[in-house]
């Protein structure tokens, strides 16, 4: 079950696909003392709607309710979103701060040329980025997202590479037994899409970043600080079929060669069991952890997250 801000466009879509979605000004039924997780979704990619579809589509693969906040660091313009639709549905990132958050999702975002100081939302989301490890919230960050979180929280620089790395790739995973990892199917395929690499041997020394996942292809494509209770996804499992025949296009329209995608796995969509049980297991960690937590803690007056 999803909860979703009233009238956002993902709504109907994720409706026709059978998801049991509700909107955040409506009665919802729960079962029994079973309240929904709140995420907050930090999204900085230019087609906001379908991101926003993309990523609730994982975020119902969960057992339980999840609550989808919408929010934008606080320096954050829009340049090529459509500014009446972050007005409509996205609140800022000091005023969702304040609020009881499970488990907050950084998203990519095309700036992998800058340097991280020349991105003009830097200074928004390096304060969400130590308010993040200052609570030890659960965090997932995706593709450029984990990048810049990587170089934040333990200096660990991005290679940029010579040609964009860009398919579906399977990556081996380097300890299966993990909790991020743990039933997920093999192969784990997963869409990837970037002109930048996070290199293994530059991950820290002292083991506070632990590879999980590595492709013969693409590189390093899922490590963990469990310290501070983020997962690093280099790649897009959250993608649709036809995303990447559209950066195909995009890219080949601007003088950009790439190889084109394998298209039985685009039609098969064959990283969709990597995607859901990535979040599936993501969120089942946020839940057990919340259960434990309200056994050995008093219980914290509740705060209505949509005043």
């Amino acid at each position: 079950m999803l909860i979703l801000p009233k009238e956002l466009p993902a709504v109907t879509a994720l409706r026709h696909e059978g998801i049991a979605v509700y909107d955040d000004q409506a009665a919802v039924p729960f079962a029994g003392p079973v309240q929904p997780l709140n995420v907050a979704l930090i999204n900085l990619m230019p087609d906001k709607p379908t991101t926003e579809a993309q990523f609730a589509r994982l975020l119902a693969a969960g057992d339980r309710p999840v609550r989808l906040i919408l929010t934008l660091p606080d320096s954050y313009e829009p340049q090529n979103a459509d500014p009446e639709h972050v007005r409509l549905f996205y609140r800022p990132w000091s005023t969702v701060k304040l609020h009881h958050l499970d488990g907050v999702i950084v998203t990519g975002a095309p700036v992998e040329h800058l340097p991280y100081q020349a991105v003009r939302y830097w200074s928004g989301l390096t304060e969400i980025l130590d308010w993040l490890t200052a609570g030890s919230v659960p965090s997932m960050h995706v593709c450029w997202a984990a990048m810049a979180a990587l170089w934040h929280d333990h200096r660990v620089p991005k290679t940029m590479l010579a040609e964009k790395c860009f398919g579906v790739f399977p990556h081996v995973p380097l300890d299966h037994r993990s909790p991020p990892l743990r039933g997920v199917p093999l192969p784990l395929d997963m869409p990837v899409s970037r002109w930048a690499e996070v290199r293994l041997s530059d991950l820290p020394a002292d083991g506070t970043v632990r590879a999980l996942a590595l492709s013969s292809v693409s590189g390093l494509g899922l490590a963990e600080d469990q310290t501070r209770r983020a997962i690093y996804l280099l790649n897009h499992p959250e993608y649709d079929a036809d995303t990447l025949v559209r950066e195909y296009t995009r890219d080949l329209a601007r003088g950009i060669s790439l190889r084109i995608p394998d298209q039985n796995q685009l039609e098969r969509r064959s990283w969709d069991p990597t995607g859901r049980g990535l979040f599936r297991n993501w969120l089942s960690r946020i839940n057990a952890s919340k259960s434990y937590n309200k056994i050995v803690s008093n219980k914290m007056p509740s705060i209505n997250i949509l005043q």
